[in-house]
């Protein structure tokens, strides 16, 4: 395969996962076409085939063997795949390793636009306020170009205490609510591409005070929302969580409206930044 060639495979597949927003279809026939450029590209360049591979099984929604292909392309290559392999290790809800990796990109190249903004989606996520500051302090806003994060950062700073505060008056521990928060984004990154919004509010009725967690996802309908949910209850009974650990926290998938959220605010939440 050319050189231009597989380059031009890459794109395609990097210009499908960014435009594409729904429910997946794992047998869309483009894939298995997809993988087999992957796997030549692997023979000239195996950084760029790996992480073809990678991009193709997310695509696909096959998160874990996403991650596995990530891994191999960071092994061969850091530049070439840091970013993607971050990427894919949040979306594949592993929150803590994204984290990890998102600071150590920011320590190797502290002008890492999009290692910071991975930063403040997966820290506001995971609630790790130190993480989050910690890449504050490493990132160098290139000619002051990037100054439109800095009050997203102080933002979700402020957010992540908010929460803190609202996990304690449930008694919600964190690692709780980051298993949780893994579970879910393991759920509907299976199924779909797309942007999504997370709330979180606090509800008081006869029972009790419970932790509702509204996560509304681009381009889906309330049946698609059902086959997530129904995904994200059999790995949560299968998980080692407790039902007494989980009890008082209510997750939901929704449809994210078109006025839900201006389009800055969806693009944050895949992890892109104008």
């Amino acid at each position: 395969m050319a050189v231009y060639q597989a380059q031009s495979k890459l794109n395609e597949v990097y210009d499908f996962i960014m435009s594409f927003e729904g429910m997946i279809n794992p047998d869309n026939i483009r894939f298995s076409r997809w993988i087999k450029d992957a796997q030549a590209l692997r023979q000239s360049n195996p950084a760029e085939g790996f992480l073809m591979e990678a991009l193709v099984y997310r695509a696909q929604g096959k998160l874990d063997q996403a991650v596995d292909c990530a891994r191999k392309s960071y092994r061969w290559d850091k530049a070439i795949a840091r970013n993607d392999y971050a990427n894919l290790l949040a979306e594949a809800g592993q929150f803590k390793e994204a984290i990890d990796l998102s600071l150590l990109n920011l320590q190797e190249d502290n002008f890492n636009r999009n290692a910071l903004n991975r930063l403040i989606i997966d820290s506001s996520i995971a609630l790790d306020k130190e993480a989050l500051s910690q890449g504050l302090s490493l990132f160098k806003a290139p000619n002051n170009k990037s100054k439109d994060l800095l009050p997203l950062v102080n933002d979700r700073l402020d957010r992540i205490d908010e929460e803190l505060s609202i996990l304690e008056q449930i008694k919600v521990n964190l690692a709780t609510f980051t298993a949780i928060s893994s579970l879910a984004a393991r759920a509907s990154n299976t199924y779909c591409l797309g942007g999504s919004q997370i709330s979180i509010t606090l509800q008081h009725n006869e029972v009790g005070t419970f932790l509702i967690v509204d996560e509304k996802l681009s381009n889906i309908d309330i049946d698609d929302c059902f086959t997530i949910h129904d995904k994200y209850t059999d790995d949560l009974i299968d998980s080692e969580l407790s039902f007494k650990d989980y009890k008082r926290i209510v997750y939901n998938f929704l449809p994210l409206e078109d006025d839900d959220l201006p389009t800055d605010d969806v693009r944050r939440q895949q992890g892109i930044l104008v």
